[in-house]
């Protein structure tokens, strides 16, 4: 199996990221991410939520075109992970 690019990447900086010399915040939190999260290997993550954005656009796009004011900009979110929150950070 394929590690993923980060787990490669943080084990040679385990004693730093550890003892909090080396502080890793990252994107996204779907898929890998969470989970490294979870083994302390980011200290935050992230994440914009697609199915969000996938459920405003629409309605966005129908007032536009039918010329009604949208927010600007249209906030659809974001999650935040740390290890402690992993279980639970991700929003539907």
């Amino acid at each position: 199996m394929r590690r993923s690019p980060i787990v490669q990447l943080t084990d040679q900086y385990k004693a730093q990221i550890a003892s909090k010399q080396l502080v890793i915040v990252a994107a996204d939190t779907i898929g890998d991410e969470v989970a490294i999260a979870k083994e302390g290997r980011v200290e935050a993550l992230v994440g914009q939520r697609p199915f969000e954005m996938g459920y405003k656009a629409p309605t966005v796009m129908i007032n536009l075109i039918e010329g009604k004011k949208v927010e600007d900009p249209v906030f659809t979110g974001l999650d935040e992970c740390t290890k402690d929150t992993a279980d639970t950070c991700i929003q539907k």
